[in-house]
């Protein structure tokens, strides 16, 4: 398991912490929202996307900010849990100087989406979502279908896998594995005490890492499994055991020696340790909310959540991963024709 040496985040032990660039400054100052895991199983993972966040606002600040005002990050703890990020969307809400969230992190978070929702704050997330969780919201995370399909394929890219079982309660991810024609049965991640390895047989995770994990342990390391973003979670291999050799995850974002080498030497001096993939999409994310709102506060326009969620519906995302999904999902729309679907890069990663 990684660990970061940036860990000045006392503050989340009582819920938030808010941090600027400028604190000289006499500027007015605009907020954006993190809710992520700080504590307990997740930890890492948070603080993971919490540096490249943090990086990507030093960075505005110190070029003048956006629309004249500086930037303050506020982050909240969820653990990872829908209890407590819809709580933590709650809180967020009440502070009208929040604009923009990035979240939710976790699979075990996406409550948050619709919490967010629900209160009209614009927010993009990091995890994969089903369609009624990102309604209203927009993603940097690869789409159901998507993933379920590439998950297929990559598991019978290998010599010894003939089939596939999927697990995942997205109808989505099935309907993706199933136009691959290939030899798929679908379970429900409620079924994960039931999957016995089977020659010839590889398995594809779509759930949250820890019982993801935990089903890799089980397994073995004679079985390939293929897994969301969640089997890269810091956390995976030191419960998985020797089977994480044998596990793979799948992303939007690539792995180090595929990311821009400055935002890569940025990361590293800030956080004592290389950024993974879901830090540059939380870079990315930040800066498409960013430049959201500096767009919707360019010349008189008021500076407002709703003018937010109107520039990130102009903007869509010419980042690093070069796409945003919001909750349009016709088949083959594309940007310029007034949607936000565009062709999703897929990255594999090993897990480490």
């Amino acid at each position: 398991m990684k660990t970061f040496a940036v860990r000045w985040l006392v503050g989340l032990l009582i819920g938030a912490f808010v941090v600027s660039a400028c604190y000289g400054s006499t500027r007015p100052v605009v907020k954006i929202g993190l809710i992520a895991p700080f504590e307990e199983l997740y930890r890492d993972d948070g603080y993971e996307v919490l540096n490249a966040i943090k990086l990507a606002v030093n960075q505005r600040n110190a070029a003048g900010g956006v629309a004249g005002r500086d930037v303050a990050l506020v982050a909240l703890n969820d653990n990872g849990r829908p209890d407590e990020a819809r709580r933590q969307a709650a809180k967020m809400a009440v502070d009208a100087d929040v604009l923009g969230v990035i979240g939710p992190v976790k699979t075990g978070s996406a409550a948050a989406g619709q919490a967010l929702t629900g209160h009209g704050v614009p927010w993009i997330a990091l995890t994969e979502l089903a369609p009624a969780e990102l309604s209203g919201g927009f993603s940097l995370a690869l789409s159901p279908e998507t993933l379920g399909a590439a998950a297929v394929d990559a598991l019978l890219a290998q010599p010894d896998i003939r089939s596939v079982v999927l697990l995942s309660d997205w109808p989505e991810a099935q309907a993706g594995a199933a136009a691959t024609e290939a030899a798929v049965r679908s379970l429900p991640l409620a079924s994960v005490d039931q999957v016995v390895a089977t020659a010839g047989e590889g398995v594809a995770w779509l759930g949250e890492a820890e019982n993801g994990a935990r089903l890799a342990s089980a397994l073995g390391s004679q079985a390939t499994m293929v897994g969301s973003s969640e089997a890269g979670s810091h956390m995976f291999a030191g419960r998985a055991g020797d089977a994480a050799a044998t596990v793979a995850w799948l992303s939007a974002a690539p792995d180090v020696d595929q990311m821009p080498q400055d935002f890569v030497a940025q990361y590293l001096a800030l956080a004592g340790a290389d950024p993974g993939p879901q830090a540059i999409l939380a870079y990315d994310a930040t800066n498409l909310l960013l430049d959201a709102m500096a767009l919707a506060g360019a010349g008189d326009g008021e500076l407002d959540r709703e003018a937010v969620q109107r520039a990130l519906l102009q903007l869509g995302n010419d980042g690093w991963q070069g796409s945003v999904d919001m909750i349009r999902w016709e088949t083959g729309c594309q940007l310029a024709a007034g949607c936000q679907r565009m062709d999703e890069p897929i990255y594999q990663h090993a897990v480490r």
